[in-house]
Formats: C-alpha cells, structure tokens, sequence
C-alpha cells in the first residue's frame, strides 16, 4: 500500500505546485491575484496576455479560426491576426480581430496619412504658364492599403503691388490663376483669386492671402507608386505693376513656414 499512497501525494503535491498562482473564488478566476474584480483577472507587472495568433484571409471568412464545440464561430471570438492582404476588397492586416456573427471586426482599423508640403515661396509670372512649385513637383505616393483615399489640396495665393491708377482714389485689383494637380496623369484645374489694393495715402496692402481646398477621392493598389505635381499659372494681371510678370507686381505662391501649400493623402475605406 505505502507505493500508492506514494504516487497519490506526489501528485498532490505536483497539482498543488502547477496551480498555485492561480485562485478559483465561486465563479470567479484570478491570476496572480486573489480577489478578482470580473469572471477573469490576469494581474502582472511585466507581463502580457499572448492571444491565438492565426492568419486570416479575408474579414468574412472565420476560416482557420475553429468553435472546438462544432458549428458557427461565437460572436466575441478574439485573435491576432498575422496576414496581410492585398485584394482590394474585405482585406485584413496584421492586427486584433473580433468576430461579429457575420465578419471579423478589426479594433483598430487601418490607418495612413502623410502630408507633402512646399519647401520654399514662389512668385510666379504672368506669362510664364504653368510653373512648378518648389519642392510640389517630381513626386510619388505609394499606398499602404488597397482602396480609397482622399487626396486634400490645400494652395495659398496672394497678390503683388496694385498700380496706381488714379491719385483721387484707392485702387482694387484682382490678380487671378490657376493652380494644377495632377495625379497619375489626370490633371485638376483649382481657379485662385486675391484682391489687392493701393489706397490715396501710397499705402500697399498685398500678399493678402486667399486659401484654397480642393478634394479627390481615389482608388489606389497598395505597393503601386503614383506619380503627381503641383504647378500654378498667373494669368494676365494688366492692374499690377509690369502688368503682373515682374518685380513687385508677381504674386505669391505660400510662404513654407506661415502659409504653406500642401497635398495631404488619408487612406478612407476598402
């Protein structure tokens, strides 16, 4: 008899050392704490909860991920998903994923944004057609994701010196233009306008800034390099000085630290 009874202590005792950290309260469980605040608490200073780590291939698909009861996966089904896809539509990323009933839910949804901005002031001519903006032009944006984008076009435009025209009176001039983004080959015209004036005591206000958003919703490949530029061009400004093509009568194109013009890309949606 006494071998086992041996066997039966050693196994106590081995029951004993296994479960040790862990505390059973009625239907409650704790780990590494004795007085849980829900149905589960895991207590650790330096450590974390590692989740079931599988690779999802598309959001309505609960495949690989299994009910060990048989039948359909229950709603609140957690799990880190390790693949990526490129598909264009229900695509996944590496991430925390829920299920739904229907499809996985990710708890933090994909995200991407990056703005380009002018990197120094223009002025630009009246006759010169479209020029480039510096630091606008010879530029790419490669997409994280597969799906929509919004493409936010902000341009900052003000005039230069008003002639005087008349001693009597306070003279109001418009200079106008056209700024011009071009993404991946198709062009979008942004029309710009600013009022400058010269009034009867030589007083010049101008550079008085008009601000311009345009929007563009796209849908682009993740991985595939988009080709854009930003150009403007000043149209005839017969009521500025030199006509708007010299000196003080050209305008001018953002200022990088105060008014800067810039193209923002957010990725939107599948």
């Amino acid at each position: 008899m006494k071998p086992t009874y041996a066997i039966k202590l050693s196994f106590l005792f081995l029951s004993l050392a296994l479960f040790a950290p862990q505390v059973t309260t009625a239907q409650t469980v704790g780990i590494n704490t004795t007085t849980p605040n829900g149905i589960l608490e895991v207590n650790s200073p330096n450590l974390g909860v590692v989740l079931p780590r599988v690779a999802l291939t598309r959001t309505n698909i609960a495949a690989p991920v299994l009910n060990p009861q048989g039948g359909s996966l229950v709603p609140g089904t957690v799990v880190y998903n390790t693949n990526t896809t490129t598909s264009g539509s229900r695509d996944v990323v590496p991430g925390i994923y829920v299920w739904t009933g229907s499809e996985w839910f990710n708890k933090f949804p994909k995200k991407e944004s990056r703005i380009v901005k002018q990197t120094s002031m223009f002025q630009p001519q009246s006759t010169g057609g479209y020029q480039n903006i510096p630091g606008m032009t010879g530029q790419t944006f490669t997409p994280k994701f597969t799906g929509t984008y919004k493409i936010e076009v902000s341009v900052n435009y003000g005039g230069g010196y008003v002639r005087d025209l008349s001693p009597t009176s306070t003279d109001v001039a418009a200079q106008l233009g056209n700024f011009q983004f071009t993404f991946n080959g198709t062009n979008h015209i942004i029309p710009a306008k600013t009022n400058c004036v010269y009034s009867t005591s030589g007083t010049r206000y101008y550079a008085i800034w008009q601000q311009h958003s345009y929007f563009v919703y796209v849908n682009l490949t993740a991985g595939t390099n988009y080709s854009w530029r930003l150009r403007f061009d000043q149209l005839a400004s017969p009521g500025f000085e030199n006509n708007g093509d010299s000196g003080t009568g050209r305008g001018y194109i953002g200022i990088p630290d105060h008014v800067p013009c810039y193209v923002e890309f957010t990725y939107v949606r599948d």
